[in-house]
Formats: C-alpha cells, structure tokens, sequence
C-alpha cells in the first residue's frame, strides 16, 4: 500500500520521514485516508477485522528533525489520524486494529547499515514512546534486515505495555539478510526478552522467497515456523541489490512551508 503512496506524486510527501508528511496537506491527508479505505472497505464488506498501520514507518526523532516536519509530534498525529479514520466507520464496524508502524534505522534490504543492538535501543527508544502516546492497540516494526537492531527493537518494546510484532525481510534459505537464520532470531528473542512478540512477520520479498524459506525453517525447527503468522508480499521477482531501489524515497521536494 505504502509504494502506492510513495508513487502517488504528494507535494508533501517528505525524503526523510516518507508519507507521514502527508499528514500535513489536506490533499495528502485524502489521499491517505482514501488508500486506507480501499483495504479497510473490504473488510468491512465482509465483517472481518482488520489492522490499519500509521504512516510512521520512517518517522524517528532523527528523521523528523531533519523533514521539513521538524517540531511536529508527527507519531502522535500519525495516531490520532487513523483513530478518526477508524471512528468514521461508525460504532458498529467490524474491529479496527491500528498498529503503530516503525522501520529500521537504514536501508531494509542494507543489513550493513543496521545499528548495533544497544544503538538500536537508543535510536528506537523516543519512536517508540511517542507512538504509545497516540493510543495505538499494538507495534510492528517492519523490514527488519539485522538481528542485532531486532533485539534492541523487542528490549525497547518488552518494556512496554503493548503487543508487538517483528517484521523481517528474509532470503530463499530462511536467513534474515544479515546471514542469520530466522528461527535463530525467533528463538533467541522469544528466550531472551521479557516479554516476546506476539508473533513475527514476512515483508516486502516475493511469494517464491517466501514460500522457499518457510519451507526451509519448518524443516529444521517446526516451532520457530509457526511463529510465523503474517506475510506481506511484493509482486517483483528481483534479486536483492534491485530490490533496495523500492525503498529509495525519491519524491518531489517538499514545501517549505507546513501548515496543518
């Protein structure tokens, strides 16, 4: 959904912290109000839940510091802008989840440029606590290429009061893209934290990675397997270097000015 975005052509979508500028433009505000609907009609269609994430993936302090955004509580409205999205389906829709969205300090397909774990702790730490402010009913933390910054992230979160979920990108032989097998992670963070995740997660790599990988982790560890419970995909068959250009954030300059 968020590459849709990122492709959309908003003037206030931000280099550094991507659509959450959008926040701040009224047309922007619309057309992410309007790409959440498309999803979140469905399950209404239907009578299913479903989970809508705020437009924070690449918000951090650091980031927003240097965004044409900076000073803004862009985590909080970020919050409160989907919790009136989710308020105008009315008293009676179906359950609206609103997770509340993070993403690596670097590149997700770059495990290089991942921090160590106890600078992850830092880096995540002030994301993390703006976003429990703006009364989401859970965290996930998306694209995650390293195990180091993944440990630090659960620290941060065990800490907390809320459920979470770590989302990895991951290649054919079931290892995260630092090298590290993905059970590995599972069973180390779910042994080492005080509180785990309430499950892990698949993104942005194709059906035939992920299909290949999963294979090969329930093989060798069923356990760590079934703590796999969610997958959001990507169309292109690409290795990974070409992959990396889909998380480029390459929009217009934003405007000087922001109002809100």
């Amino acid at each position: 959904m968020y590459e849709r975005l990122r492709r959309g052509e908003s003037e206030a979508f931000d280099p550094q912290i991507a659509y959450a500028g959008m926040l701040y433009d009224e047309a922007g505000r619309q057309m992410l109000a309007a790409t959440h609907r498309e999803y979140l009609d469905i399950g209404q269609r239907y009578g299913l839940p479903m989970v809508a994430g705020t437009p924070t993936w690449r918000a951090s302090a650091s980031r927003i510091e240097k965004s044409a955004y900076a000073g803004k509580p862009v985590n909080a409205d970020g919050g409160l802008f989907m919790k009136e999205l989710r308020e105008a389906y009315g008293p009676d829709a179906a359950p609206i989840l609103i997770a509340g969205i993070t993403g690596p300090l670097g590149d997700g397909y770059k495990p290089e440029e991942a921090p160590n774990t106890e600078a992850a702790v830092a880096f995540h730490q002030p994301q993390i606590d703006s976003l429990a402010e703006a009364g989401i009913d859970f965290y996930k933390v998306q694209t995650l290429p390293s195990f180091a910054e993944a440990r630090g992230i659960a620290r941060v979160l065990a800490r907390t009061e809320l459920p979470y979920v770590l989302s990895f990108v991951i290649r054919h032989d079931g290892c995260i893209l630092d090298g590290t097998p993905l059970d590995l992670v599972i069973e180390t963070i779910d042994d080492e934290t005080r509180r785990a995740p309430v499950s892990y997660n698949i993104n942005c790599v194709h059906t035939s990675v992920f299909s290949a990988a999963l294979s090969t982790i329930r093989d060798r560890n069923p356990a760590a397997a079934a703590r796999v419970l969610g997958i959001a995909l990507i169309r292109q068959r690409k290795h990974l270097k070409s992959l990396t250009a889909l998380l480029r954030l390459t929009p217009k300059r934003p405007r000087t000015s922001v109002t809100m």
